[in-house]
Protein backbone atom coordinates (compact mmCIF):
# COMPACT_ATOMS: atom_id res chain seq x y z
CA UNK A 1 0.00 0.00 0.00
CA UNK A 2 1.07 3.70 -0.56
CA UNK A 3 0.67 5.77 2.46
CA UNK A 4 1.11 9.51 1.77
CA UNK A 5 3.75 11.02 4.07
CA UNK A 6 4.22 14.50 2.83
CA UNK A 7 3.43 16.61 -0.09
CA UNK A 8 5.17 14.85 -2.69
CA UNK A 9 6.39 11.64 -0.85
CA UNK A 10 4.76 7.82 -0.28
CA UNK A 11 5.82 5.05 2.04
CA UNK A 12 5.26 1.95 0.52
CA UNK A 13 4.04 -0.81 3.63
CA UNK A 14 2.71 -4.37 3.31
CA UNK A 15 -0.64 -3.46 5.77
CA UNK A 16 -1.10 -0.24 6.92
CA UNK A 17 0.19 -0.89 10.41
CA UNK A 18 3.54 -2.29 8.82
CA UNK A 19 7.22 -0.51 8.96
CA UNK A 20 7.63 1.56 5.76
CA UNK A 21 9.48 -0.66 3.36
CA UNK A 22 10.78 1.72 0.55
CA UNK A 23 10.08 5.47 -0.43
CA UNK A 24 8.72 6.70 -3.22
CA UNK A 25 9.21 10.94 -3.86
CA UNK A 26 8.42 12.96 -6.56
CA UNK A 27 11.84 13.27 -8.85
CA UNK A 28 12.33 15.95 -11.93
CA UNK A 29 8.94 14.59 -14.05
CA UNK A 30 8.77 10.90 -12.60
CA UNK A 31 8.88 9.40 -9.48
CA UNK A 32 11.96 7.87 -7.72
CA UNK A 33 11.81 4.58 -6.09
CA UNK A 34 14.54 3.94 -2.93
CA UNK A 35 15.09 0.88 -0.33
CA UNK A 36 14.40 2.22 2.99
CA UNK A 37 16.09 1.02 6.27
CA UNK A 38 17.01 2.75 9.52
CA UNK A 39 20.55 0.88 9.23
CA UNK A 40 21.41 2.16 5.94
CA UNK A 41 23.29 5.63 5.83
CA UNK A 42 21.46 6.51 2.35
CA UNK A 43 19.15 5.11 0.70
CA UNK A 44 19.43 2.37 -2.42
CA UNK A 45 18.21 4.32 -5.20
CA UNK A 46 16.13 1.61 -7.53
CA UNK A 47 14.44 3.61 -10.62
CA UNK A 48 12.56 6.56 -11.81
CA UNK A 49 8.64 5.26 -12.64
CA UNK A 50 5.78 7.90 -14.36
CA UNK A 51 3.78 7.65 -11.51
CA UNK A 52 3.52 6.44 -7.65
CA UNK A 53 1.74 3.32 -8.38
CA UNK A 54 3.92 1.98 -10.72
CA UNK A 55 6.73 2.62 -8.43
CA UNK A 56 4.49 0.60 -5.44
CA UNK A 57 4.35 -2.26 -8.08
CA UNK A 58 8.28 -2.38 -8.87
CA UNK A 59 8.70 -2.35 -5.63
CA UNK A 60 6.47 -5.84 -4.34
CA UNK A 61 8.32 -7.01 -8.03
CA UNK A 62 11.58 -6.62 -6.65
CA UNK A 63 10.63 -8.34 -3.59
CA UNK A 64 9.19 -11.26 -5.15
CA UNK A 65 12.30 -11.34 -7.48
CA UNK A 66 14.56 -11.44 -4.33
CA UNK A 67 12.68 -14.11 -2.43
CA UNK A 68 12.33 -16.75 -5.09
CA UNK A 69 16.44 -15.85 -6.35
CA UNK A 70 17.47 -18.90 -7.76
CA UNK A 71 14.06 -19.90 -9.56
CA UNK A 72 13.29 -19.56 -13.01
CA UNK A 73 10.13 -19.54 -14.94
CA UNK A 74 9.48 -23.01 -17.11
CA UNK A 75 9.93 -20.59 -20.07
CA UNK A 76 13.15 -19.03 -19.23
CA UNK A 77 14.40 -22.37 -18.94
CA UNK A 78 13.25 -23.24 -22.18
CA UNK A 79 14.38 -19.91 -24.25
CA UNK A 80 17.42 -19.51 -21.71
CA UNK A 81 16.25 -15.89 -20.65
CA UNK A 82 15.17 -14.40 -17.20
CA UNK A 83 12.30 -12.97 -16.87
CA UNK A 84 12.21 -9.42 -17.20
Amino acid sequence: MLDETVSDRWTVRAHPEGAPEAVVERFGGGYRLSRWSSTDDEPVRLGVYTSPELAETAWWRLIDREQNQGRRTMSARRTGLEDA
